[in-house]
């Protein structure tokens, strides 16, 4: 950031950080028999969709990259915008190591487009709740919906303090942004 942008009060952007999405892999044993959860095949990426026709062409090119794994990539991928303008890019199937895969490889594609920017978050189910990450922040926090817009903190408490040791965790639960109705 240059001084006139301090001057008038602009900000950038943090980068997507997706590195640290691979920790999940070798967590997923600890969150298993930790927290008695298994990953109940359903991730997805959230992006703030840009109405541009190279973003178009990345979406495009993700799905051929990803539809090119064949029976090595057996899950399945899907594009959605909600009601609120994001877009969700949902991976469906059994391996959670296709997912993390596919999620890391559809980050990296957006960012070497130019639009990092975009990268909100990731998301994955465990059951009846679901493991965040924040792109910006390079930081997994828990999210247990418990109605339409209620939710359980004392349980996302928990969770947090037992994968704290094996995953990159966001520290501020003031952070902890409810993603209401996912569609995974």
């Amino acid at each position: 950031m240059g001084l006139f942008d301090s001057l008038f009060g602009r900000t950038k952007i943090a980068s997507g950080k997706t590195d640290a999405l691979f920790a999940l892999s070798t967590a997923a044993l600890d969150i298993e028999v930790k927290l008695d959860s298994r990953y109940a095949g359903q991730a997805a990426i959230i992006l703030r969709a840009v109405d541009n026709s190279a973003y178009d062409a990345i979406g495009r090119e993700i799905n051929d990259i990803l539809a090119l794994g064949g029976q090595d990539f057996k899950a399945k991928v899907k594009s959605h915008d909600d009601s609120m303008g994001f877009r969700w890019i949902t991976f469906s199937g059994p391996d959670l190591d296709d997912a993390v895969t596919g999620l890391h490889m559809t980050a990296d594609l957006i960012k070497q487009g130019g639009f990092s920017d975009s990268l909100l978050a990731a998301m994955f189910r465990f059951g009846d709740w679901y493991l965040v990450y924040s792109y910006r922040r390079g930081s997994f926090y828990p999210f247990v919906p418990t109605g339409r817009s209620t939710r359980n903190n004392a349980r996302e408490f928990r969770i947090r303090q037992t994968v704290a040791n094996a995953l990159p965790t966001e520290k501020d639960p003031e952070r902890w942004y409810p993603l209401w109705d996912p569609p995974i």
